[in-house]
């Protein structure tokens, strides 16, 4: 008796990537949005141990604070067109080491609001796995990232032959969730009863 395809393992090398900025529904277009391949997120807990003098000689334990582990994506550089596709990315780094338009000088700087440039950079990303049909299977979404790190190409080197040259993001986020995709039709997952 042949398996069903629910049953397979997901394949790992279909996916896609969407933005949209915080607090908004509407997503923000995108040039290019294929990339290579993505660190999943990752989330940690402390764990706080505390013991009275009167406990058994065991400990107990709670949960702290928790922590999201960055996360890096990389994709294959191109070349400049008559549009400047693919810059988008590019354009999110420096809205976040320079959050304001123009020079601004030191003095200027104290008369900023602290939050002033929290809606050019912080992003809810949205990874999605896709399927063999390209239908959303699961999807996970990043809340208020902003990339911290940008690598615009792989190193170069006169000496290598056949490699691509590979841009990467890192992208910092306060928080992650997995959620239920929207294209996901519940007929067609849940298995018929008889």
């Amino acid at each position: 008796m042949a398996r069903s395809a629910l049953a397979d393992p997901l394949e790992k090398f279909r996916f896609l990537i969407t933005w949209t900025n915080s607090g908004n529904s509407e997503k923000t277009a995108m040039q290019r949005a294929g990339f290579h391949d993505i660190q999943m997120p990752k989330r940690s807990t402390n764990v706080i141990t505390y013991r009275e003098g009167i406990d058994p000689d065991i400990n107990q334990k709670a949960p702290g604070l928790s922590s999201m582990e960055d996360v890096v994506m990389g994709r294959g550089l191109v070349g400049y067109d008559a549009s400047d596709a693919g810059r988008e990315f590019y354009k999110w780094m420096s809205a976040v080491h320079k959050p304001t338009a123009g020079h601004v000088a030191r003095n200027d700087l104290i008369a900023r609001s602290a939050n002033a440039a929290a809606n050019d950079y912080k992003k809810d990303v949205t990874i999605q796995q896709l399927g063999r049909e390209g239908e959303v299977v699961r999807q996970w979404t990043l809340y208020n990232a902003f990339p911290t790190n940008f690598v615009p190409g792989s190193d170069l080197d006169a000496s290598e032959d056949g490699d691509k040259s590979i841009e990467q993001f890192t992208l910092a986020y306060e928080d992650f969730k997995e959620e239920v995709p929207e294209s996901t039709d519940e007929a067609s997952v849940s298995p018929e009863v008889s």
